[in-house]
């Protein structure tokens, strides 16, 4: 296990197969904070300098970073997801959401919600999304159906221990992972079984995987493992 960061990560953006873009909270004396972006190599460990317009462009998409960028103040706190068609989703940590397309032009924009609690965090799954209800204890799966998005599948709920609290999901071409607040939990893509995450670190806020390599981050550090 190899510590990368000694900060709070608070947004990670696949950059090519083999490296990464990882962004840190950097508190000011002053109050509120700053953010610094930085690529990370996989293979090598090495940190290499990223131009946040580089960020933003695997982020929204080259076509509609420009528009989305300018029209969220504050980009680097949500998640996005960016649709086989090119329009792209995104989700705040209070359940705000957007949907835009291809261009970046906002379709609409709503607070996510199921059985009227918070629905939080995103990952990618084609013309899907996976999300978290922490209140309802399940992950859900949506489907992009034109600018519409209908919920399709949930696993877990209050009366069973699936998911205790789910907080953050990902997910690579294999599984959904989902950060809980006693453990991390993997959901097969194929048939939706569910397993845990061996990870050896405690406290876990967000987990990742690209090939095999994990990524690992608490509330003030980041780790990669294999």
């Amino acid at each position: 296990m190899t510590q990368v960061s000694k900060r709070e990560i608070i947004d990670v953006v696949k950059f090519t197969d083999d490296k990464i873009i990882l962004v840190e909270k950097i508190p000011r004396i002053e109050g509120g904070y700053k953010t610094n972006y930085f690529i990370l190599n996989l293979e090598t460990m090495e940190k290499e300098v990223v131009t946040k317009n580089a960020y933003l462009i695997r982020k929204f998409g080259n076509s509609a970073f420009t528009k989305i960028s300018e029209s969220i103040a504050n980009f680097a706190d949500c998640e996005a997801v960016i649709f086989p068609d090119k329009s792209v989703f995104i989700i705040f940590s209070n359940g705000q959401s957007a949907l835009f397309d291809r261009e970046g032009t906002m379709l609409w924009s709503k607070t996510m919600t199921y059985k009227d609690k918070t629905v939080t965090s995103l990952a990618s799954d084609g013309n899907h999304i996976w999300c978290c209800c922490a209140e309802e204890d399940c992950v859900i799966r949506y489907l992009l159906d034109g600018t519409k998005l209908n919920l399709d599948l949930r696993i877990g709920s209050t009366e069973n221990d699936t998911f205790a609290s789910p907080r953050f999901v990902s997910s690579d071409s294999e599984n959904v992972y989902v950060c809980c607040a006693d453990r991390v939990r993997a959901i097969s893509r194929s048939d939706f079984i569910v397993s845990d995450v061996n990870s050896g670190i405690k406290d876990i806020k967000r987990y990742y995987r690209f090939g095999k390599y994990s990524l690992i981050c608490t509330a003030n550090s980041a780790y990669i493992g294999e």
